[in-house]
Order: C-alpha cells, then sequence, then structure tokens
C-alpha cells in the first residue's frame, strides 16, 4: 500500500497514532504539531506532508 493510498483509506488519524507514526519517523511529535497545528496533525495527507511522502 501506498502513502496515497493509506491516506485515502485512512484519512483522519487519532492522536496517539499520529504521535507514533511520527515517533517511528525520529521525529518530535509537539515539533509536528506546532508546524502542523492540531486539525492538520491529525490528518492522514497533511501529515504525511510534513514527513516528506
Amino acid at each position: 500500500m501506498t502513502s496515497e493510498e493509506f491516506a485515502r483509506a485512512y484519512p483522519r488519524l487519532t492522536e496517539k497514532q499520529a504521535e507514533r507514526l511520527v515517533r517511528d519517523h525520529g521525529l518530535d511529535p509537539a515539533e509536528a504539531r506546532k508546524d502542523l497545528g492540531p486539525t492538520r496533525f491529525t490528518t492522514t495527507a497533511e501529515l504525511f506532508g510534513w514527513l516528506g511522502y
């Protein structure tokens, strides 16, 4: 499954899921939340964009 397919299948993440995804990439969830804001942080496509996908 590609990141685009995943984002379509799961358009929203829980806070816990988003935090885990960011941590799994070796990054700080607080930084992602600060850059994206609370709504975009849990929007899969936005978070993937922030992660560089």
